[in-house]
């Protein structure tokens, strides 16, 4: 970012949604800290049994500082009400919802700011950090199973990165945002574009933001928040969130900030229920939130049959010969016309409960 463009400094806060992962937090919160721009408070909403134990120790690691520290047990156990949790105790410019695993770079926030700080007309609602490999910090040893992608070496990922293989993975197996994801106000998504004034060698647009990457301006978040009703699975919560957020600003990457997610392995439902809780979440918020329902349902429609041809070539191709994603895609196609048929105020009261019941019926 260029010096002689400047404007007011803004604050930053961090605000984590943490649950039985007392390293990994203590981690994120102490690589916080030690920001060339530091964050004017740190928020915690922990909804583990041992809350009492990190937030003394979070305290010990935050005291030196003397920033602000707010450390609460959640008011519910869920990933999108711990979030808005957060977000309502937070007084900065800048709220960062990183993951508790997100590992910030020691110029990571520094370089998020220098893009609000750049777009002197306050068009840019969110910026994320660009993920990468190497963590900050050698400690990622001590941390329990990590979860891994793509194995980095073969045929197989050589495929993964030619541009037959790119085609294969988005249009075919699906495995792009824009082939997953439904746009709730249009037929498709807009051309993607840089507001006026923001360089190119600063930041890239985006359509949506991983959470374990996410930063957004306060007040934004605070008109539309993280969607209460995804109770007991948060599948997509982000993609909604960055989707609502967008109507009020553009979504950019800042191309030098650099953030590690560990993704630290945790409990996972059966891959079916996974599969049939996503699709549904996505129903839900057309439902919820599409200003032409009809259309999207329709679209819904057709999104489900090629997800149907999608998933049985990824169970194929991986000898899942039970076809757990498939038979996924055809419980949610089963389910979804209770989504889009009962009136709005019904289904978002009710939604918590469809999830509950979709889990312990098939979560197992």
């Amino acid at each position: 970012m260029s010096p002689s463009r400047l404007s007011p400094s803004l604050s930053w806060a961090l605000a984590v949604s943490t649950c039985h992962r007392g390293e990994a937090l203590a981690e994120c919160i102490g690589l916080a800290l030690r920001q060339s721009r530091p964050p004017v408070g740190i928020v915690v909403v922990d909804a583990g049994d041992d809350w009492e134990a990190n937030r003394d120790r979070v305290a010990a690691l935050v005291r030196p500082s003397g920033l602000d520290l707010q450390y609460q047990h959640a008011a519910t156990k869920s990933l999108t009400m711990q979030r808005n949790q957060a977000i309502a105790l937070v007084s900065a410019d800048i709220v960062f919802l990183i993951d508790d695993d997100s590992f910030m770079y020691e110029d990571c926030a520094a370089e998020i700011l220098a893009v609000y700080e750049g777009d002197e007309a306050g068009t840019i609602a969110a910026v994320g950090a660009c993920g990468v490999e190497e963590s900050p910090t050698a400690r990622t040893r001590d941390f329990s199973l990590k979860v891994t992608g793509h194995a980095r070496g073969g045929l197989g990922a050589a495929f993964a990165r030619s541009a037959a293989g790119r085609f294969v993975y988005r249009h075919v197996l699906m495995m792009g945002y824009e082939q997953t994801f439904v746009p709730y106000d249009s037929v498709s998504f807009p051309p993607l574009a840089l507001p006026a004034g923001v360089s190119p060698d600063d930041a890239v647009p985006v359509r949506s933001i991983s959470g374990f990457a996410l930063t957004v301006r306060a007040d934004i978040a605070r008109r539309e928040p993280f969607d209460p009703s995804l109770r007991h699975y948060a599948a997509l919560e982000d993609a909604d969130f960055c989707h609502r957020i967008a109507r009020h600003g553009a979504l950019v990457l800042a191309r030098r900030a650099r953030l590690h997610h560990f993704q630290i392995s945790a409990g996972r439902l059966p891959r079916d229920t996974v599969i049939t809780l996503q699709l549904l979440n996505l129903a839900f918020f057309l439902k919820r939130h599409s200003s032409m329902l009809a259309v999207k349902r329709a679209q819904y429609r057709r999104l489900l049959l090629r997800r149907l041809v999608a998933e049985l070539a990824k169970d194929l191709l991986s000898r899942r010969f039970a076809l757990p994603q498939l038979r996924g895609v055809l419980r949610a196609a089963a389910l979804q016309r209770t989504i889009f048929t009962a009136p709005a105020d019904e289904i978002v009261a009710r939604y918590p409960e469809i999830q509950l019941r979709i889990i312990e019926q098939h979560g197992a």
